[in-house]
């Protein structure tokens, strides 16, 4: 059993989602963004987010195969939940990144400096004592793959309907990040997932 761990960073609390946070994520799913990008059941009820924070994010940490932090931005009040991050499939020293952000925390660098935090618990041995992590995302979402070139993930090529996405088979580009690589901006992606349009 893994024990949930709260990170935290200049402008962030990354803490467990509750069920506090229940209507803060289904209204944050009903995005069109979010809907778009992820695998998020669509439409998106408040059951949905009551099944996320009551069983899968708590099954996760329990069996140490999936970490799962709601994205916290620090406010004058207290934090306001603006996304979700999580490392999933977690199995022989490798796993998963995958992350959204709502409207309101998009554009501010937000979800680089969560990505960062995360890295800094998987790559560590008294975190999730990971070697690599990997990235993948429908072809097309700059956004993602801005935030992944920037935390130092390497492109590894797109696969070719390599995805399931709501309307059927899709490409989908995927990156991965070693321990041992240096956290820093990568080379090597495509002009075509790192546009100027994409955010964070």
């Amino acid at each position: 059993m893994t024990d949930p761990v709260e990170l935290g960073t200049l402008r962030l609390v990354l803490s467990i989602p509750t069920s506090d946070d229940v209507d803060a994520i289904t209204a944050a799913c009903q995005d069109p963004a979010v809907q778009r990008w992820t695998t998020v059941p669509s439409p998106y009820g408040r059951d949905a987010a009551e099944g996320f924070v009551n069983a899968f994010v708590p099954a996760g940490w329990e069996a140490g195969t999936a970490r799962t932090w709601a994205i916290r931005r620090r406010t004058d009040d207290g934090t306001e939940l603006v996304g979700m991050i999580g490392v999933e499939g977690i199995r022989d020293g490798a796993g998963e990144i995958g992350y959204w952000l709502s409207p309101q925390g998009r554009g501010l660098g937000i979800m680089t400096e969560a990505v960062s935090a995360v890295l800094d618990y998987a790559f560590d041995a008294d975190g999730a004592d990971l070697q690599r992590v990997q990235w993948r995302a429908y072809r097309g979402n700059r956004p993602s793959a801005r935030v992944a070139r920037l935390a130092g993930f390497r492109f590894e090529g797109t696969r070719r309907l390599g995805a399931t996405g709501r309307d059927g088979r899709e490409d989908e580009w995927t990156a991965a990040i070693l321990a041992t690589d240096p956290r820093s901006p990568a080379d090597g992606w495509p002009s075509e997932a790192t546009g100027a349009d994409a955010t964070d």
